[in-house]
């Protein structure tokens, strides 16, 4: 059986510039333990953060998600166009 802190929360994050488009990408511990990967994208507009996705598959590891959160955030980029 796996223990899980409430408060001792692990999260990996790193930013990812692609394409002209400046990510945050993580691996997010869900209240279960696993983790999951999130997509935020920095607006060239009004330079705030947004969230792209929040990937419903669940992982064992943060680093596990992480490599997933990049991976769906070049999947984006390659299906939109560069910032302007």
């Amino acid at each position: 059986m796996k223990l899980w802190d409430r408060h001792a929360k692990m999260d990996e994050m790193e930013t990812l510039n692609y394409q002209g488009w400046q990510f945050l990408c993580a691996g997010e511990q869900l209240p279960s333990g696993l983790f999951h990967a999130s997509v935020r994208h920095r607006s060239p507009k009004d330079n705030e953060l947004h969230t792209l996705q929040l990937d419903r598959e669940k992982f064992g590891t943060a680093h596990e998600a992480l490599a997933r959160a990049k991976a769906l955030a070049i999947q984006w980029a390659d299906e939109h166009d560069p910032p302007q």
